[in-house]
């Protein structure tokens, strides 16, 4: 698992730091805890393009594939939950 865990945050270094400031910290802190369903599913959002991605969450658009719409809201809750410990 250790293995899969290092190539999905090598995966969540996209050359977009705001991409970079949500991905890789939802993955260090939440990767583990994530059912396979969950793990696929990020993966998945993984094989997006950049754009795609950044619309997702940072521009907040509802993704095309209804069965991300849950991994997508985990991801910006856990980020809005990081924020507000770092203030």
């Amino acid at each position: 698992m250790v293995d899969l865990k290092k190539k999905i945050l090598w995966q969540c270094r996209r050359g977009l730091w705001e991409l970079d400031a949500i991905l890789i910290p939802f993955v260090e802190r939440n990767f583990d805890d994530l059912d396979s369903e969950n793990k696929t599913l990020f993966t998945e959002l993984l094989s997006y393009e950049d754009i795609e991605v950044f619309d997702l969450l940072v521009n907040k658009i509802d993704p095309k594939d209804k069965k991300m719409k849950p991994l997508v809201e985990l991801i910006l809750n856990s980020h809005m939950e990081a924020l507000k410990t770092n203030l």
